[in-house]
This record gives structure tokens, sequence and C-alpha cells, in this order.
């Protein structure tokens, strides 16, 4: 772990293709944990997200998707933020670091990097969503000084949801 050269650059249109496909499978198990959806239909309602958030795909304007990546290793991660500069701040809409990446301080690096550059750019504040369930994840936030803000609830009343 001595030597996290980390960097994070704009994603071609042939890496959005397999961060559509990574993104859409991790959050349509999310979907799926929350509201009691099979899975097909989870990374279907996480593709549809997707395309309301990104209608011009990589050329929506404000949207910034990066490749993360580590000395030679290639793609270990997945970026995505949007620059809000009448509230001088930046929403993290997805940060990945690809699961056999996990836990070797790649994110701690990465977030370094990000709040530096968002800080050159006026970035005030920084805001993202955790899925409740993600606790490794928000474990790292709370490490790198997020705070939380609120918490998003949720009831099934479908009759076949196991999730209490």
């Amino acid at each position: 772990m001595s030597n996290l050269e980390i960097t994070y650059r704009p994603m071609s249109a042939e890496e959005f293709v397999g961060y559509r496909e990574y993104s859409n499978n991790f959050r349509g198990s999310e979907l799926a944990a929350a509201y009691g959806h099979s899975q097909s239909d989870a990374i279907s309602l996480a593709n549809e997200e997707l395309d309301e958030c990104l209608p011009d795909g990589l050329s929506t304007e404000g949207n910034h998707l990066m490749c993360i990546e580590h000395n030679g290793a290639g793609v270990i991660g997945y970026l995505w933020y949007v620059f809000n500069s009448g509230e001088n701040s930046a929403f993290i809409y997805d940060f990945q670091v690809i699961e056999q990446f996990r836990g070797k301080g790649y994110g701690r690096k990465i977030f370094a990097k990000l709040e530096q550059t968002l800080r050159s750019e006026g970035v005030e504040q920084i805001e993202l969503l955790v899925a409740y369930e993600n606790k490794q994840a928000a474990n790292l936030y709370a490490e790198l000084g997020f705070k939380p803000t609120g918490v998003n609830m949720v009831k099934c009343t479908k009759t076949n949801n196991t999730r209490h």
C-alpha cells in the first residue's frame, strides 16, 4: 500500500458502457434489497434512473463521469459528480471502487484528490447519498468528515416483501 498512485480521468464512450452495466447491477442490488423488487426489475429501474439523470449520456451538461485508475492496474473504480456553481457545491452521484480493490486505501486517496480539485474550482460543500446498508461506504465517508443530514426511509407494503 506504500505506492498508491491514484488518478482519475474522464470516461470514454466505451468505458461508459462498462460503467453503466456495473452501476446498474450495483444500484439494482440496492433497489432490490430496499424495495423487494426482483433483481431483473431492480436493474431495469436502475437503468431508468441513469437515463433520467444522464439523458445525453457522457455529454449531459454539468456531469463529470470519471474512471479511477491505479498505477497501470487499469480502471479500479468510477466517480460521477455534478458541480453546482450557483451554490458552490458538488454532488457525488456515484463513487465505486471495484470490489477486489476495496479496503486498500484507494477511496481515501481519490477523495483527497477530488476534494483538492473541487476546492480549486470554488466548491465549499460536497454532498452525497449512501445506502443505509452500505456500512463500509458510510464508515469511509464519516472518517473523511462527511456528516449525516437526514435519513430517507421507506416502508414496503407488498405481501411478498420479506424485509422488515
